[in-house]
């Protein structure tokens, strides 16, 4: 979501659910200067209001702060989308450093049974499941690339 889409959106009557991930920082570029031992500049933010941006250019705004209260805006959200109505949704999320993307073994496709577990185990990932999981469970083809 860009600022322009938003007022797009607005205009022209377009029902959009856009969801801001906030975290007041840069965190991947910050990772990747604290792993390099690099010095940190221009990576650490003020806290913006973006439901108060998206009511600005006319959307509804929803500020989510816990994640207890992300299903309640969701259907609040939803419900304002069938009406036609642009939403924003700013939801405040943690500036904990997430798991590497490169570290998620997951899929037996991809990965043997042990790497697996010992992904599992190292990031206390007992639920997770694959993502194309959740695109098979829609009826959504998933293209997995066997290694």
């Amino acid at each position: 979501m860009s600022y322009p889409d938003v007022v797009t959106n607005v205009q022209y009557d377009l029902p959009v659910i856009n969801i801001v991930f906030a975290n007041t920082e840069y965190g991947y570029i910050k990772n990747k200067y604290e792993d390099t031992n690099k010095h940190l500049f221009g990576t650490d933010f003020i806290d913006v209001d973006y439901a108060k941006i998206g009511e600005a250019q006319g959307a509804v705004g929803y500020t989510v702060r816990r994640i207890e209260e992300m299903d309640e805006v969701m259907r609040k959200a939803v419900e304002d989308n069938k009406n036609g109505k642009t939403v924003v949704i700013d939801a405040k999320i943690t500036k904990e450093r997430p798991i590497p993307v490169e570290a998620m073994k997951l899929d037996p496709a991809l990965a043997s049974e042990e790497e697996i577990a010992a992904f599992k185990e190292r990031y206390e990932a007992e639920e997770l499941v694959p993502f194309r999981i959740f695109l098979e469970e829609e009826g959504l083809e998933s293209h997995t690339v066997k290694k």
